[in-house]
């Protein structure tokens, strides 16, 4: 049965998942709707939603709708993007970063557990208000992702997420000078710097870890040496910094700029896959694991300019068992065995 989307109740079970721009559903099929789910379709504006006949005696008057608004308030991003704009901006207006203010807002605010469906439904799908405040809460989401399946401790997110808030508080202090004759001949010079000023301005500050201030300088460079703003490369770039890098570059590239439309999820994992000499393969396969789930039946567009279908998934998720017709023939090819042959898109 099809009903208005303010008419839905928890228990619902959708028939239908429910999409907007992207392939990713804001809703599957066969959910059950709870609070997050009518949370969801409320801040999309969806009007209309296919559910299964409900019981009997289950009825709309379940629900008041005072009850409904509780159940429907803000995501949790929302808040998180409020508050860490007032911080950014506070910083734009010359003031000086807040390390104690920054500890209790990570600790007060960092989600128990993050899943790609609370992620990208939030962030492909909003506007290109305030991007630069929206970059340092989903980077820190992403990494949270990332950290929770590479199975890091509760205390590295923790640092993970302080990272974020203050990785680029440097831009902050950039943007005082973008409309500056010394900005426009140096801009580029400039920019790089920004690792280095979020350092310098936490370097005194003991409170911070090593861990968080080795994180927040080194999150543009790149294990081949090619990064900002000190060049290091390999064993020098730890572990967790190298996971914060990939949660970084992946945020930054499936998010608008004003130079650049947003990449498609696809494009942007295929973009760090491509480079193995800057990027860690470990964290790049697991971000690609979690984020794009290959399923059989799915249609994907192969390197040799065929249309495939998925038959059957691998232990690799991108190296699937596809499908094609050629010359009236039905062509089955292995991936993990074809390695010539390759995905490049994922059809809607």
């Amino acid at each position: 049965m099809r009903v208005a989307s303010e008419r839905l109740i928890l228990g619902d079970r959708i028939t239908e998942s429910l999409f907007l721009h992207t392939d990713i559903p804001i809703v599957e099929a066969g959910k059950k709707i709870g609070a997050d789910e009518l949370r969801r379709i409320k801040r999309f504006l969806i009007k209309e939603v296919d559910i299964e006949e409900r019981p009997e005696g289950m009825s709309e008057a379940s629900m008041t709708d005072q009850e409904l608004e509780e159940m429907t308030e803000d995501s949790l991003f929302d808040s998180l993007i409020e508050t860490y704009n007032q911080v950014f901006t506070s910083w734009e207006q010359g003031l000086v970063p807040n390390v104690y203010d920054a500890l209790r807002w990570v600790k007060e605010s960092m989600p128990d557990t993050m899943r790609r469906e609370d992620i990208l439904p939030y962030f492909l799908e909003r506007g290109t208000e305030a991007y630069t405040v929206r970059h340092a809460i989903y980077r820190g989401a992403i990494a949270q992702l990332l950290a929770e399946a590479a199975g890091k401790e509760r205390k590295m997110i923790h640092d993970l997420w302080v990272a974020s808030y203050f990785a680029d508080c440097g831009l902050a202090r950039i943007m005082e000078w973008r409309h500056t004759k010394r900005y426009e001949a140096m801009q580029q010079e400039i920019f790089h710097r920004h690792p280095a000023m979020a350092f310098q301005a936490l370097q005194k500050e003991n409170i911070i870890s090593d861990t968080v201030k080795r994180l927040i300088v080194q999150h543009h460079e790149r294990l081949d040496g090619s990064g900002y703003p000190l060049k290091v490369k390999g064993d020098k770039i730890m572990d967790h910094t190298r996971l914060f890098i990939v949660a970084d570059v992946f945020a930054a590239m499936t998010s608008w700029r004003p130079y650049r439309d947003a990449y498609k999820v696809y494009d942007a994992y295929c973009h760090l896959k491509a480079r193995p000499m800057q990027y860690d393969s470990k964290y790049v396969m697991l971000l690609g694991q979690l984020l794009l789930p290959i399923e059989s039946g799915d249609r994907v567009l192969m390197s040799n300019g065929k249309i495939a279908t998925v038959l059957r998934k691998n232990n690799v998720f991108d190296r699937p068992v596809i499908m094609y017709e050629e010359h009236n023939q039905r062509i089955v090819k292995d991936l993990m065995e074809e390695r010539q042959l390759n995905i490049i898109q994922l059809m809607d």
